[in-house]
Parts: C-alpha cells; structure tokens; sequence
C-alpha cells in the first residue's frame, strides 16, 4: 500500500491494522463458542475443531473471501500428515492439529490415562493412514510417463520501469532463455504474471513474436493484461501454441490490488490512491490444452482458494500450471506463505504443480506435496523440470470439499439446540 499503492506510511499502517481487526473479529467469536464448550469435554473434542474450521470457511467466502494460512498450512513440511488433504483438503488437516491439541490440552489439566491414550492412538492413526495414502498414490504413477517443462524466474519487480531495483529484463532476453530451456528438453516454456510490460493482444507486432516463438520452437505460457476497452480489461495467462492461441481470464481478483470492492461505499479510496488497478473479473473456470493434455491455470491469489483449484480439476485438469507475481509483498514471509499453500492444492487434488513467479518462489511440486525444485527468492533462474499429467480423481476432487461444510452444519445444530436448552 506505500510502497507500490502511493498511500503514505500513516494510511498503510492504518489499513493493514483495519485488515487484522477484521480477521480478528472471528477469531474473537469462535473463542467465545470455544470458552462455552470446553468444559463439555466428550462433545468439545469435536466441536472445537468444527468451530475453528467454520472460522476459516467464513473467512474464505465472506466479502470474497481471505483465506490466508489455516492452521493446516503451517503442516506443509510435515509430509506424511498433509497426505490426509486428499480426503478433506487443508481444512481436514487444521482439524486434525485442533483435535490433536484440545486432546493434549485436556490431558494436562485432568491428567487422565484416556486422554493420552487417545493422543497416541490418534496420531499413529493419522500417521498410518498417511502413509498408506502416500503408497497408494504413486501406484497410480507407475505407468504414466514423464514430460517437461521449462520454468523462468526473470526476478523482475511489479515496477519493471519505475522504481524498482530490480534488473530490467526484455523481451529478447526471455525468448533466448526459453530457447535455451527447449535446448534442454523442455516441451513447453512458462513465464510468470507481469514477466515484461507488454499486451500482445493489442500490439500486432509483439503478438506475432510470440506467434513465431511457438511456431519454431515450443509452445509458451506468460501472464499480460488484456485491455479490450477503456472499462474492459483482464489479467489473463495467455497460450501460444504453434498458430493456436488460448487464454484464461483471472477469475478471482485481488480486492485492493485489482479492484476495489463496494465501490459506492469506498468512494474515497481513488482519493487516497490512484495506483489500485481496476481489473475486470473473468467470466469462468476453464483449463487450457497444451500437448494433447488440459492444464489449469490459476494465476497468483487464486491459488490460496481450494475451491478454485479443485473446479478446475474437476473439469479435467491434468496439471496445475500456476503463474505469480509476487514482488508486491517484497522482503517478506508472504512469498513462503504462498508456496506452502501450493503444496495443499498439489496434495487435495494429486496433481503435479509447475510455478513460475517474477522473482520468486518458483518451484516444481509434486503429488505428495514435495517439492522437487525451487528457486530463492530475489534469483533471476530457469530450470527444466519433469512431471506427468495426471488423470486420477481424489476423494477430495469429488465430495471432499464439502468437509467444511459439514462442520458449519455441525456447530450451527449444537449452537441452534443450546439456545433452545437456554430458552426452556
């Protein structure tokens, strides 16, 4: 917000304290349905967790949502664990270490047998079945073969030609190293979100560069904005592929970044801030085609909603191809943050994930939730990287995203009854 959206320090500061003051308001409320149920020790085991979890489902669909590191993200070097998320994606998994922790927590206060032996039963359990679902998994893998693809980093920054101090890039020096990673053996090449200023669908000359890059040489992704009117304007991840060109509009928005939401109530923002961007929101979820194969192709944010990815996957997609600009959040943890929330939607969905980002972090995950390369934040890199497309369709992918569903219904009946308890 100062840095790239012009406010001063004092209006930055007030807006990311108004950010957390909303967030915390539901963190408030569930402590307070917490506080009333925990000495309810036989139901509160599950209804703890149920209410963290409609906590985080509220957050993610409320105002279009900011579902920003669950708990369960915070699991995703934790492998064995995480595998769980093909049944109930990373909202099973934030139940599981709320579980996990109210156990925990009635063992030190009461101090009884039960409850450590529930602990321990209940991760051997977790862990078991973790296990058993990494091995079953890759059973599937054995008789798909490889492909690759090529993935730049040109460590470029949301000002390519303002102020930022990172390295100017052009747009011959990115045909040269896409070129370079086809030497390699890449059968496609992928640029990130914002890679280089340019909009090839309204500059001939430029869209007839990239047209010749895929007619010679390979087929090539790359974010650029799509400005088709003066109230039409998309930020798209655009396909050329030897004559046949494709593209995906970003179907969830960046509020305060890409848009501005509630308009007539915000009035004021574009007085405070001419820099905020007024992008119009794609029309629908749909993969692209590259090699025979659907791929889905979130674009930055969209990656945090797990609904977003797994609609995609359900309408066939074989591979995630996902493309970031993240030198908006600068020195930070948020780069980390985002990658660690790549690896759930890689695991829910059991697809191999490819990720390119301007400056980082550009990585290459697999199934499981490994990620098999990556590349510092701040590095100008490529690299060439095997995956396979996929076909299966987890239990996630087809019923599992209801899970949180499930525990809203759960807490909204305890708390419906308790009033009418109250009431009698």
């Amino acid at each position: 917000m100062v840095y790239y959206g012009g406010m001063s320090r004092l209006l930055g500061m007030f807006g990311i304290f108004i950010l957390s003051a909303y967030i915390s308001v539901f963190y408030g409320l569930a402590g307070m349905i917490i506080g009333r149920i925990s000495e309810h020790r036989l139901i509160a085991l599950i209804l703890i967790p149920s209410v963290w979890v409609t906590k985080d489902l509220i957050l993610e669909k409320l105002f279009g949502g900011f579902p920003w590191e669950f708990a369960g993200y915070s699991q995703y070097k934790n492998t064995l664990m995480i595998q769980l998320s093909e049944i109930g994606g990373v909202h099973f998994i934030t139940f599981l270490i709320i579980f996990i922790n109210v156990l925990l927590f009635f063992l030190i206060k009461y101090k009884k047998r039960k409850y450590l032996i529930a602990l321990i039963i209940t991760i051997v359990s977790v862990y078991s079945a973790g296990f058993f679902l990494d091995r079953y998994d890759r059973s599937f893998e054995t008789n798909i073969s490889y492909n690759a693809a090529g993935i730049i980093q040109p460590n470029t920054g949301q000002n390519i030609s303002g102020h930022s101090n990172r390295k100017r890039i052009s747009l011959n020096d990115l045909f040269v190293e896409s070129r370079k990673l086809e030497q390699k053996g890449a059968e496609f090449v992928i640029w990130p979100e914002y890679s280089i200023g340019l909009a090839p669908l309204q500059n001939k000359f430029i869209y007839n560069r990239f047209d010749d890059f895929s007619m010679n040489h390979i087929p090539l992704f790359a974010g650029f904005t799509d400005y088709q009117s003066s109230e039409e304007m998309y930020n798209s991840i655009m396909l050329f592929d030897r004559g046949y060109f494709q593209k995906y509009d970003k179907y969830r928005l960046v509020p305060f970044g890409e848009y501005i939401p509630f308009k007539k109530l915000l009035f004021f923002i574009n007085k405070i801030t001419d820099e905020i961007s007024d992008f119009t929101a794609g029309k629908k979820i749909f993969n692209l085609k590259v090699l025979g194969n659907k791929v889905s192709t979130p674009i930055c944010y969209e990656i945090i909603y797990p609904r977003i990815v797994r609609d995609f996957i359900w309408k066939g997609g074989k591979a995630i191809i996902l493309i970031s600009n993240d030198s908006w959040y600068g020195t930070t943890s948020a780069p980390y943050q985002l990658l660690s929330m790549s690896v759930f939607r890689s695991i829910e969905n059991r697809r191999y994930l490819l990720r390119s980002t301007s400056n980082g972090i550009s990585a290459i995950i697999d199934p499981r939730g490994k990620i098999i390369k990556k590349v510092p934040l701040n590095t100008e890199d490529s690299f060439v990287s095997e995956f396979k497309f996929r076909n299966r369709i987890t239990f996630y992918t087809k019923i599992g995203f209801i899970f949180p569903y499930l525990t809203a219904l759960f807490v909204l009946i305890f708390l419906i009854r308790s009033r009418i308890k109250k009431d009698q």
